[in-house]
């Protein structure tokens, strides 16, 4: 049996088929057909619309399903509503349909709705709030990375290196100092995508981050940048933090070439010996001492 989904799925395509049949079709008839069939569009828009706002969770959700298929502008209003659903699906749908419409009355609301917590949601608003004009978005969402929601800021620094908004660079940069380490890595991933040198102290101060994965970001995005100031500290990383050392050395090839990380790999060898000669000596007292307590 089919669910309400499913049927209103059929109802689209085959009103969908008719409006691409009367478009080929010629004769007298076919003006007043194509008024009949928009007025049948107009009668479903609004029978969706109305279980949208008041039907219950299967038909809200089938309701999402056909307004995204079906953009008017008429439902704008209701998709919004629909954004603080308490259903996931219906959630998601009312993003998907909003970003069809394109009406830009969507757009804070939309942003707004990045506090989603599920990422199935997320990736639906995120989606749709692409869909609108480029400008309008970096406006919105750079404004947005000041939110006190950590779901919002993540998902605009995000957005904004998908945009590659460069105007957003020093706001960007501010945030890799957020309380939070997935807003810090959102931004040190959006920074390597923007490629902006006025970053470069703020990737490299990135790289004593608490968190693994924003300095494995940085390294990443010094590396983007391909700048001679990130050689020391990408050399300093080889030499401190083992479980980074692999994609510094990347990073270190790309920027001076191959045998430049000759000298990195000597002292590697030779911070081990040190290593090993300082354990020898600390042994050496340890059996001298006991030697001297037992005589």
């Amino acid at each position: 049996m089919l669910d309400k989904t499913d049927r209103i799925d059929v109802l689209i395509h085959q009103l969908t088929c008719l409006e691409e049949d009367l478009d080929r079709l010629g004769g007298e008839g076919r003006d007043q057909a194509r008024v009949e069939v928009a007025v049948v569009r107009g009668q479903i828009v609004d029978v969706l619309i109305g279980a949208l706002r008041e039907g219950d969770v299967f038909a809200r959700r089938g309701a999402a399903y056909g307004l995204s298929k079906l953009p008017e502008p008429r439902a704008v209003d209701v998709l919004i509503y629909a954004l603080d659903d308490v259903d996931d699906s219906v959630r998601s749908w009312a993003a998907e349909g909003l970003g069809s419409i394109g009406d830009e009355r969507a757009l804070e609301p939309l942003v707004k709705a990045l506090k989603e917590e599920s990422p199935y949601v997320g990736y639906s608003i995120t989606h749709a709030i692409m869909k609108f004009p480029r400008d309008a978005v970096a406006r919105a969402v750079t404004a947005a990375v000041d939110s006190p929601d950590r779901n919002v800021r993540r998902r605009a620094a995000k957005l904004l290196g998908e945009l590659k908004y460069r105007k957003a660079v020093p706001r960007l940069s501010a945030v890799l100092g957020d309380a939070d380490p997935q807003v810090r890595y959102e931004a040190v991933e959006a920074l390597r995508k923007l490629g902006d040198l006025r970053a470069l102290e703020r990737l490299i101060a990135a790289l004593a981050d608490e968190s693994t994965d924003v300095r494995y970001g940085a390294i990443q995005a010094l590396r983007a940048l391909g700048d001679r100031r990130a050689v020391e500290p990408l050399v300093r990383v080889c030499l401190e933090n083992e479980d980074l050392r692999f994609y510094a050395l990347q990073a270190l090839r790309e920027l001076c070439g191959e045998d430049a990380t000759r000298p990195v790999l000597e002292a590697l060898e030779h911070v081990r010996g040190v290593v090993h000669a300082v354990a020898m000596r600390v042994l050496n007292e340890r059996d001298q001492g006991a030697q001297r307590a037992s005589g």
